[in-house]
């Protein structure tokens, strides 16, 4: 399965930007060659540690998305994940359709099922909504954030949930009890078109969430 994308180069140490040091050791190499007659083994290091810094710094930015998120962008994102929880609130499908991109990579820590999938954003919606039939006054709220990271796009939020199970949903009966839960997730978001991308999350669960989750392994079992 697709890992989440996690991209952290040492972002607490801002000495020299990799482009620089990789124009420092070709200037140094130029020198030493002018100045010694190096073997072929030496020649064969110098290269490979220039071309080791330039993929390195290639493949980190990549996958960090740009350089450290500016204040604007960081309450852009910010806002991205608080129009989530606001489309669960509003139970606005489209709400919540528009703060994916096309897929997203979800790493459930607590998770009943797969720990660790990549679905389309459709399917995370009519999930949701399925959820949100089975808890019609469900209402999230925060006990921290949305805050976005400091040298990172990935924007951390606790919060909880409350509503009752009152709505018949996927075929499973209300019991009418009352339901509360919470956790903690933390979104990657694309500071260019401002889309999650990527959601680690630690939680606990609703009774239906389990009672859906026993009904599919059933089902499962079956075939």
């Amino acid at each position: 399965s697709t890992q989440p994308i996690i991209c952290q180069p040492f972002s607490s140490i801002r000495i020299f930007p990799p482009q620089f040091l990789i124009m420092l050791l070709l200037s140094s190499t130029k020198t030493f060659f002018s100045v010694y007659r190096p073997s072929c083994v030496c020649v064969v290091l110098l290269i490979s540690m220039a071309t080791a810094m330039m993929t390195s710094s290639s493949s980190c930015g990549a996958n960090a998305f740009s350089a450290v998120p500016t204040k604007s962008s960081a309450i852009q994102m910010e806002e991205t994940v608080r129009r989530y929880f606001q489309g669960v609130n509003d139970k606005d499908p489209d709400m919540i359709r528009s703060c994916f991109a096309e897929e997203a990579t979800i790493r459930d820590v607590c998770g009943m099922n797969d720990s660790q999938r990549t679905v389309k954003a459709q399917d995370l919606v009519d999930r949701c909504m399925d959820f949100l039939t089975a808890h019609p006054d469900c209402e999230v709220k925060f006990h921290y954030g949305p805050e976005c990271g400091r040298d990172s796009h990935w924007v951390v939020a606790h919060w909880y949930e409350t509503g009752t199970w009152s709505g018949e949903s996927c075929g499973l009966a209300p019991t009418n009890q009352p339901m509360a839960v919470e956790g903690q997730t933390r979104f990657l978001v694309n500071p260019e078109t401002n889309v999650i991308t990527d959601f680690v999350v630690t939680r606990t669960f609703t009774d239906w969430e389990i009672a859906f989750v026993d009904q599919q392994n059933d089902k499962a079992s079956d075939n």
